[in-house]
């Protein structure tokens, strides 16, 4: 068995975009809808270059209902894929995705907060869940991490910007849901150090 690290996709590694959700109507931190939106966290590559050079498996976990809600098409998605696996030199089939609606399907065990998605690189990669690692920005990271059996958990903060909200309400949430991670760090460049 080997061990992996986990990386949560949007808010991880890649940074978040402020948008106005069209069916709430309240802007919102969102996904990236196409290439020319990307822009990755300049730490996740030197993330990825040490945990490598300590025998991880990195492998990205990612829920994407936005293809679902019809925001954007697949071929975007796989468009961006692509750039996140060469920007951080990993095969495509290092990258799990749920990319069912949210509510939409009762039968669906791989969106996060669930732990279908680790379970399934688990099963694909034969990996070591208990000596893996999971870095996420969001309670559901926090949830789906616990719940797989991953035995270090950090929580990424993200800083309110002009380009993004930040995720303290995420925080708060995790909180009160009583999800604890083993670590939060405030950045990517402090993660590595965790690693």
């Amino acid at each position: 068995m080997i061990k992996a690290l986990f990386l949560d996709r949007d808010g991880t590694i890649n940074k978040m975009i402020k948008k106005l959700d069209p069916f709430t109507k309240k802007i919102i931190d969102d996904s990236p809808f196409k290439v020319s939106e990307l822009k990755m966290v300049l730490e996740s590559k030197e993330l990825v270059k040490k945990a490598k050079e300590k025998g991880y498996k990195v492998i990205v976990i990612t829920n994407q209902p936005s293809i679902v809600k019809g925001q954007f098409s697949l071929k975007d998605y796989e468009d961006i894929t692509t750039e996140i696996c060469k920007y951080l030199e990993l095969k495509r089939g290092d990258v799990f995705e749920c990319l069912h609606k949210e509510g939409y399907t009762s039968e669906c065990n791989c969106r996060k907060p669930k732990p279908g998605l680790f379970l399934m690189a688990k099963g694909m990669h034969d990996i070591d869940l208990k000596n893996s690692i999971m870095i996420g920005d969001s309670w559901k990271d926090i949830q789906a991490a616990k719940s797989a059996g991953i035995g270090k958990i950090i929580f990424l903060r993200r800083e309110k910007t002009e380009e993004q909200l930040g995720n303290l309400e995420n925080e708060k949430e995790m909180q009160e849901k009583k999800i604890f991670p083993n670590s939060i760090c405030n950045s990517l460049k402090e993660a590595i150090s965790l690693i």
